[in-house]
């Protein structure tokens, strides 16, 4: 089966659907128990919005609960009758993991019902153990007309052969600099992942599942002059390299397979003594902005040293800032939060700036 949510990017929203199937039994009917999981979707985004100081966001969800609903059916989390929806054993297993806060064996229940279910977003996954990173371009308007600038957006992908794909998409390259974005990254998924065909909004909303799962981290990154949205997988396919690496077996028709989840134990001294000495090193490489590094900037290059996800990265740097005496410290510059510069979130308040102690 291939996933085609567009709606459902966050594994959060199956989370929501579990807990009100859980407490809305079947006979109250499909209808409503869509509507209760639109409300409580709706609620935790514009929550996670307003705690990170990002914009409202927009469109009004009420779709979006039938097609959860769908999900846990297709993931083997809930079954239907002509009436409503239902948990099944393996839904129940995964509200109580939910409810007794045991997220890692939770992400490794989630992750082997996605990857069990959904080939193409199992390729996604596997691409990216394949090939290490995925290069999306940015464009930049002002830079359009300036020569060689299509050919180095397309070089990390197409290397040698960069110049010859311009020239085949010259054609194309005379609309909005963003259809011409979308342009080059369809051309970039052809070339990458030749099959299944995958769209460049269905893979950009599988992207961002993957990262809710994290089985991926997504970072704005250059290479050379030219800017980028750089993918890559904390995961491993093969041998663990870590102590933190899990494995978790995936069971298909033709058989089963095993990748490694990275999980790191910030709770563990020898595991956050790691996450500090690597954030020493990637320190002594940045320059500080008014006595404070960037925390987004940080984050991005930790996690891509160490391959761990970005939810490890902060939860290291939040027992990081418990320590006695401090290690580091952190502020708050209320410019540049965005959906992918997100701030560190402490007790409750944001900082996007740190500082070595």
């Amino acid at each position: 089966m291939n996933i085609s949510s567009y709606n459902v990017t966050d594994v959060s929203y199956h989370y929501v659907g579990l807990r009100v199937l859980d407490g809305m039994p079947a006979h109250v009917g499909r209808r409503h128990q869509a509507e209760a999981i639109s409300r409580g979707v709706r609620k935790v985004v514009n929550d996670r919005a307003l705690r990170m100081m990002l914009p409202e966001p927009r469109g009004t969800f009420e779709t979006v609960g039938e097609k959860v609903c769908q999900e846990l059916v297709q993931l083997r989390l809930a079954h239907s009758d002509r009436v409503g929806y239902e948990l099944t054993e393996v839904g129940r297993e995964a509200i109580s993991l939910l409810a007794s806060r045991k997220y890692v064996e939770l992400r490794r229940l989630m992750t082997a019902a996605h990857l069990q279910t959904y080939d193409n977003l199992r390729t996604v996954l596997q691409t990216h153990f394949e090939v290490g990173f995925i290069w999306r371009p940015i464009v930049e308007s002002m830079r359009l007309g300036q020569e060689g600038y299509i050919e180095g957006l397309l070089e990390p992908t197409f290397g040698k052969d960069a110049v010859t794909e311009a020239t085949a998409l010259n054609g194309d390259i005379t609309e909005s600099p963003k259809r011409i974005e979308n342009t080059l990254h369809a051309r970039v998924l052809e070339r990458v992942i030749p099959s299944p065909r995958i769209g460049v909004p269905l893979f950009r909303a599988m992207c961002d599942r993957l990262v809710s799962l994290r089985l991926l981290n997504i970072q704005r990154a250059k290479y050379r002059d030219y800017e980028f949205m750089k993918s890559y997988s904390p995961c491993v396919s093969g041998s663990p390299t870590r102590p933190w690496h899990m494995p978790t077996e995936i069971q298909l028709s033709s058989g089963s397979y095993v990748i490694y989840l990275c999980e790191p134990n910030m709770s563990d001294t020898s595991q956050r003594d790691v996450l500090l000495k690597e954030l020493d090193q990637v320190l002594a490489t940045l320059t500080l902005e008014g006595g404070y590094y960037d925390i987004p900037e940080v984050r991005d290059l930790v996690c891509e040293r160490l391959k761990i996800p970005e939810a490890s990265f902060d939860d290291g740097i939040n027992r990081l800032l418990d320590m006695s005496p401090p290690v580091l410290s952190v502020g708050l510059r209320y410019e540049r939060i965005s959906g992918r510069r997100k701030p560190l979130v402490r007790n409750g308040q944001i900082h996007n700036l740190m500082r070595r102690v």
